[in-house]
């Protein structure tokens, strides 16, 4: 009875701390440890139980299935005719549409669909290796249990082959090693924010570049992740905020995604290297400036959802507001209201393209009065409209495919 107990408690929080569904069936009989039920196929989709227990019965090691919507779930043997079932673990983003039809496809009510956390691969193998061990006191490698699973087309000695066949040349040696040093180049022009000659070595590496894909397209592609990621590493050193260089490194390597062809990548990956230089410069330029003008800075980054006043942070500087009204604008460039403006702006773009909330709400959070002004604004500031400003920059996994 202890021991029921034990498992219960365990199952229970582990369920609640993945966010994943866990469930036990035996002889029939299922159990389910997490609070909402009605939306797991595990507990609604007879069919996937059965899959998961027939599989179950044919392999000692722990299952793992994946479905056709990039959507994992696993089954551990316990005993004769019991299971331990875990999932849905989603291994990539859903928008509202690819979600109906997962759901649909197991036969579960519009009314109980909800949003799956997404969760990475490595993880469902962690959550599988961890389940088996209290279990059934068993461990399993990482490795066994893909290989098990037939969840990867290249075995161990495959990727030894391979690996062999990619051996360095010992007289490809310096070309590597050249490369090296104008990375470190590229990387500490990032971190002092000079944006010009950032750019200038990037193109400059271009040719000399080893292999990063069968493809040309594949290799561009990871030309620009592998830049925009080291280069926000590199401005985040150089003082950048490091949800900026994130959220900017990120944006490019998503219209990377997107291009069809090697010019349009580079185009964006010197987009990337210059941003994010820029920002270290821009964040370089700032330091420079007064405590009281950082200090407004400061309060308005962490109230802008407010009604900021200029008069009430003077107050709780001791200094007059006139004095601070100049003092701001001339070691910044623009006027106190201005700026306020510019960071609502830009917390409004940044749920443009990366939220699905309505342009109201939108305007709402970040203290407009009106959607009407919030968009003539944006339009000043960004030259194209809220709605034309989510269309062109919104990343693809965002977007609602057609059905």
């Amino acid at each position: 009875m202890a021991e029921i107990e034990d498992r219960t408690y365990f199952l229970k929080h582990i369920a609640e701390l993945l966010h994943t569904g866990i469930i036990t069936e035996q002889e029939g009989r299922i159990t389910s440890y997490e609070e909402n039920p009605q939306y797991n196929p595990l507990c609604r989709n007879e069919a996937l139980r059965r899959r998961l227990r027939e599989t179950a019965d044919s392999m000692e090691l722990p299952v793992i299935i994946k479905d056709d919507y990039e959507v994992y779930f696993v089954c551990i043997r316990m005993g004769a005719d019991e299971y331990c079932m875990a999932g849905p673990m989603a291994a990539v983003g859903m928008n509202r549409v690819e979600r109906h039809r997962f759901y649909h496809a197991y036969g579960i009510e519009e009314r109980w669909e909800k949003g799956l956390h997404y969760r990475p691969v490595m993880d469902v193998f962690l959550t599988a290796g961890m389940l088996a061990e209290r279990l059934t006191g068993r461990t399993y490698t990482e490795r066994c249990l893909v290989e098990a699973n037939r969840l990867s087309a290249i075995s161990e000695d495959e990727e030894k082959n391979a690996r062999a066949r990619f051996e360095i040349k010992e007289e490809d040696a310096d070309i590597y090693r050249h490369s090296y040093q104008e990375e470190r180049r590229l990387l500490d022009m990032v971190r002092e924010g000079n944006v010009e000659e950032a750019v200038r070595i990037s193109k400059q590496m271009d040719p000399e570049i080893g292999r990063l894909g069968k493809r040309e397209i594949e290799h561009w592609r990871n030309v620009l992740v592998i830049a925009a990621t080291l280069c926000a590493r590199a401005a985040i050193e150089g003082g950048v905020m490091p949800y900026v260089a994130y959220r900017v490194s990120g944006f490019y390597i998503n219209k990377g995604s997107e291009c069809t062809n090697a010019t349009e990548i580079l185009t964006y990956r010197n987009h990337a290297v210059e941003e994010l230089a820029r920002r270290v410069r821009e964040a370089r330029t700032k330091r420079h400036t007064s405590s009281y003008t950082e200090q407004c800075r400061d309060y308005v980054q962490k109230h802008y959802r407010e009604k900021i006043y200029l008069e009430e942070i003077a107050e709780s500087l001791g200094i007059s507001v006139s004095y601070l009204s100049r003092l701001f604008r001339k070691e910044t460039g623009m006027r106190f209201q201005d700026y306020v403006t510019e960071v609502r702006i830009e917390r409004a773009a940044n749920l443009l393209i990366y939220s699905e909330e309505s342009l109201p709400r939108i305007a709402e959070y970040v203290n407009f009065p009106s959607q009407s002004y919030f968009g003539k604004v944006f339009k000043e500031k960004k030259h194209m409209t809220p709605r034309q400003y989510r269309e062109m920059y919104k990343p693809l996994e965002f977007y609602e495919k057609k059905e």
